[in-house]
């Protein structure tokens, strides 16, 4: 049996807890300078994080003289993804169908959302889930035709690329011509934060770490740390320029801060128990329902920004507990997980 690893269920609830107040603003009214740090560096951790993560869990089962297997652990897994997908796409539908007519409907909205179901989210949190979808497939086939070097310099040439995209926004708009180009690219797109520029190479840093012995500890944790100091910085910079936005999520800084973050966390030893699996499938459902409740909240409370925060988490973690305890008494609720 493999191991498991209780630190990473921890990180990966911490990381749901991050998600959410990346759609909430809690620290909003207490200070608008510490909220937007708190959550341009330590809540962008989190969904490189759950890339990074599901790449090692998949790639450290990876048998290069089994291909057959691969592809059929791979076929398994995106099915698991679209199915959790597909769920909460119709679940969030009455949520889609208001966001899209509120305002008045117009025909090109349809194309839209074929659009962003299949590359940015049938809803705008759940980008995540077709973005790894795309993201394992195309590492998966970068990894098994080409290996692990070639991998990780596709990857991040299209991260790098993506960074680009996404970090300098509000110069490409500025400029006339560029402009034009950049248009273009929105409205085909609509953005970088997919599974093309941004997942593959969290993917390909969870392959790499399958695929690679550990660094020790303390090597890991200096590592983040400095990595972290250099990312905060790096956020500060565009702040200072005043180019950072809501949206700007993919910074350089990220990519050495999340591999000595995981690489730290694989090093723990903690005996696993069943509360550490209960973690995992919490995390999951705190990421994909707190936008059923947060949305209202921020409605009801539009001041009130950590009491949103606390509600929308109190009302996802009691929605997962309740999926949790009755999964198998109700067995269409393992559909969730």
């Amino acid at each position: 049996m493999k191991r498991q690893y209780a630190s990473i269920d921890i990180a990966r609830y911490v990381s749901a807890l991050l998600v959410v107040c990346i759609h909430t603003f809690p620290f909003l009214e207490i200070s608008e300078t510490f909220n937007t740090y708190f959550i341009h560096t330590v809540c962008r951790l989190a969904v490189p994080f759950f890339f990074t993560t599901s790449g090692f869990f998949f790639f450290r089962n990876y048998d290069s003289e089994n291909e057959d297997l691969n592809e059929t652990r791979l076929k398994k897994a995106l099915i698991r993804l679209f199915r959790i997908y597909l769920i909460w796409t119709i679940i969030y539908l009455p949520y889609t169908i208001f966001d899209y007519t509120h305002t008045g409907f117009h025909i090109k909205y349809l194309f839209t959302y074929v659009r962003d179901f299949f590359l940015n989210g049938s809803y705008y949190h759940l980008w995540f889930l077709p973005a790894l979808m795309l993201a394992d497939v195309i590492v998966y086939c970068l990894y098994k035709k080409k290996g692990l070097n070639f991998t990780l310099l596709i990857t991040f040439i299209l991260y790098f690329v993506g960074y680009l995209i996404n970090v300098y926004t509000p110069i490409w708009e500025s400029i006339p011509g560029v402009s034009f180009f950049f248009g273009f690219f929105t409205k085909t797109l609509s953005t970088a934060r997919n599974g093309i520029f941004f997942g593959p190479m969290f993917i390909a840093i969870g392959l790499l770490l399958s695929r690679t012995r550990r660094l020790p500890k303390k090597v890991s944790l200096i590592g983040f740390l400095i990595s972290f100091v250099l990312f905060f910085a790096e956020v500060s910079l565009y702040r200072h320029f005043g180019i950072l936005r809501d949206l700007t999520s993919m910074y350089i800084c990220l990519i050495p801060a999340i591999y000595f973050l995981v690489n730290y966390l694989l090093k723990i030893n903690i005996p696993y128990r069943k509360m550490f699996a209960i973690l995992r499938h919490d995390s999951l459902m705190i990421y994909t329902s707190h936008i059923l409740f947060a949305k209202i909240f921020l409605a009801l409370m539009p001041h009130a920004h950590l009491v949103v925060y606390f509600l929308t988490l109190a009302c996802a973690q009691c929605l997962a507990g309740f999926v949790t305890r009755y999964q198998d008494q109700y067995p269409i609720l393992k559909k969730l997980l």
